[in-house]
């Protein structure tokens, strides 16, 4: 279960989500001007409507899974700010179009806008640890596990030198092994894992024949997309 507490302006709220729901942040210029923020909640999910012309449609979406909720910005790059607070821990301003699982229940995400402040704070349990011994991968973000894009790209960014970036055949037997596929051709893999994973990050390559993997790691690293004990547990499960 995924607990939202909202506010924006002099409004406020709450919000109980089960997995699979959303709580999502979104411009609707048809509301009456004498109530610019109204919610409605329909098939499970929370939808937090304001009456803004610089709000991104989606803004913002906050999806509750069985473990840790993954937080999706869809705010345009147009001033506005949005930032993420884990009650332990660094600020992490997500780049657009770019999804976070939070690892921390009580992590506040604010959006601000010239005439409105959005502040959205998700509380969750953490499922319990497995054995040891049990074989399960223990990852921080859950959602490694069901999307190729963010899994190449963490273990990308887990296995690349401080001052580097890790070789491609490297990365591609990376992520075979955590797969537990056959090794893919090189063209198979740039065409079906790495090109959508710098895609879903808005990333365009100025030109055909440059490094993705640089460009991928780059924009990993400056907008702090894995917590290091998401790496740590990467190089560890791969043996590196």
């Amino acid at each position: 279960m995924l607990r939202i507490t909202w506010s924006a302006g002099t409004r406020s709220g709450t919000a109980s989500l089960d997995p699979g729901g959303t709580f999502v942040v979104v411009r609707r210029m048809n509301l009456p001007e004498a109530e610019p923020v109204q919610t409605v909640e329909t098939d499970g999910s929370t939808f937090l409507m304001l009456r803004l012309p610089y709000v991104s449609d989606p803004a913002l979406v906050v999806r509750a899974t069985a473990g840790q909720p993954v937080v999706h910005r869809g705010q345009r790059a147009n001033g506005a700010v949005v930032e993420l607070t884990p009650p332990h821990g660094d600020v992490t301003s997500p780049a657009p179009g770019q999804s976070i699982s939070l690892t921390e229940s009580g992590t506040r995400i604010d959006l601000r806008y010239p005439d409105l402040q959005v502040c959205v704070t998700a509380h969750f349990d953490r499922l319990p640890s497995p054995r040891a011994d049990s074989g399960t991968v223990q990852l921080g973000v859950d959602s490694l596990q069901h999307d190729d894009s963010w899994l190449v790209a963490a273990i990308a960014v887990a296995l690349s030198p401080d001052h580097g970036v890790v070789s491609h055949g490297r990365l591609k037997a990376a992520f075979a092994q955590w797969r537990g596929v056959d090794e893919p051709s090189d063209g198979t893999f740039d065409r079906n894992v790495l090109r959508p994973a710098l895609e879903a990050r808005t990333l365009e390559l100025p030109g055909a024949r440059l490094n993705k993997i640089v460009y991928l790691v780059e924009r990993c690293r400056r907008t702090a997309e894995f917590p290091e004990h998401v790496l740590e547990e990467l190089r560890r499960q791969l043996g590196d």
